[in-house]
């Protein structure tokens, strides 16, 4: 008996994408929460680069890993909830790449 292939469909390749991004941002909240904790205990203010682009990072992961079950939310919602989502979606993109949160 031949083994059947499973047909994987564009809502499951999403699913997976929006687990790994909500993955990706869980992990990266929780190291960068551990070690800013951890030096602020030993006098030492952490920042640069590397942080900045980690937290960027964990953003960007953050923004992705809601915003589709927040736009299936919003597209149900009608018109108004769609239009509140897109300013909401472009502020926080606007502060996750300026730095204001």
């Amino acid at each position: 008996m031949a083994k059947q292939r499973k047909v994987r469909t564009e809502n499951a390749a999403k699913r997976d994408l929006v687990r790994l991004c909500s993955f990706i941002a869980l992990l990266l909240a929780a190291v960068l929460i551990l070690i800013n904790t951890i030096l602020r205990w030993c006098g030492i203010e952490i920042g640069g680069p590397i942080i900045g682009a980690l937290t960027l990072v964990k953003d960007i992961a953050l923004l992705i890993g809601i915003a589709f079950a927040a736009w299936s939310f919003a597209r149900a919602g009608g018109k108004t909830t769609t239009i509140i989502f897109w300013v909401a979606i472009v502020v926080y993109v606007a502060s996750a790449i300026c730095g204001l949160f």
